[in-house]
């Protein structure tokens, strides 16, 4: 009973879920654990900032529980953002719909499909309404095909570290892509942010919230590896500080140095420079007016 108790008094933490996604969004095989634990505490200090804006938006609609709707609301200025959200709503639904069907025992009807051929009929979710009240523009819910850079260029950097893997290289790379906050990890996430339980999440609010913890984890990697990119370019060549914009993943040097499996850990120097740049007063619009560089009291959130 008292081995139980501590069990339970530890601090809890993510430091090896972050390792494995690390590992997944393009850092080598055993990334550094105290680079782990910067993102770590970034990814904290984030996820409880935006627990407190959803928690006033809750308020203000009269809610006493935090919904997917206050979260959405947060990243309404970010119409990509938006989509691959509910790009990625529609997959998660699209996986519990299939895997009730794989039941054989099931007598009831399976929502999502129509049919004796189980052809998927997309689901009309809350949140799709949610967005079109707030919508005024119609952009949001407008051109679902549009392009999303990021996401893009975290596809090619996927293929390119995965291209010469062996199959137990391979089979560790596919364990560490599957790596998330909430995987059924309900409790131990909802203790991490809300260690005191003075605040109430819905479970589809605790699935985006989970979601925006994985992007902000996404979003430091992607730009400490632009800061190695910055690092390796021959200063005073013009042609070269252009390359980054546009460029052949299958001709490119950099994506070549890391179609092998050896890749150089990304290092804390790299993620708190790559922190540094994007919480910069001077990169904001009003940048050129203000009198100090230091780092803002509320900095900027990566996955809004």
């Amino acid at each position: 009973m008292t081995s139980l108790n501590k069990f339970k008094n530890e601090p809890v933490n993510y430091t090896a879920e972050i390792r494995q996604m690390m590992h997944g969004f393009g850092d080598c095989a055993n990334p550094l654990l105290e680079s782990a634990k910067i993102i770590e505490d970034v990814v904290l200090q984030q996820m409880r900032a935006i627990v407190k804006k959803a928690c006033e938006g809750a308020t203000r609609r009269g809610n006493r529980m935090i919904g997917q709707e206050d979260f959405i609301f947060l990243m309404r200025k970010d119409k990509v953002k938006v989509q691959r959200l509910l790009k990625y709503l529609e997959i998660k639904e699209m996986k519990s719909t299939m895997s009730k069907t794989a039941q054989p025992n099931l007598d009831e009807d399976v929502t999502g499909f129509e049919g004796s051929d189980l052809v998927y009929v997309k689901p009309r979710r809350p949140c799709h309404e949610f967005i079109e009240l707030i919508d005024n523009t119609g952009e949001l819910l407008e051109n679902r095909t549009s392009y999303d850079i990021v996401k893009q260029n975290r596809l090619i950097r996927a293929e390119m570290i995965t291209r010469k893997m062996d199959e137990i290289q391979y089979a560790k790379y596919c364990k560490a892509r599957h790596a998330s906050f909430t995987n059924k990890q309900w409790h131990k996430f909802s203790d991490w942010i809300c260690p005191e339980d003075d605040l109430k999440i819905t479970k589809s609010g605790y699935l985006i919230l989970g979601y925006l913890a994985y992007e902000t984890v996404a979003q430091i990697v992607d730009l400490a590896l632009l800061v190695r990119h910055d690092q390796n370019k021959i200063h005073g060549d013009a042609i070269k500080r252009l390359k980054f914009n546009h460029c052949n993943p299958y001709t490119y040097k950099p994506y070549q140095q890391n179609m092998g499996v050896v890749i150089k850990a990304i290092s804390p120097s790299e993620i708190n420079e790559a922190l540094r740049r994007y919480w910069s007063p001077q990169l904001d619009m009003t940048g050129p007016f203000h009198r100090t560089s230091m780092r803002p009291i509320h900095p900027k959130l990566l996955a809004c």
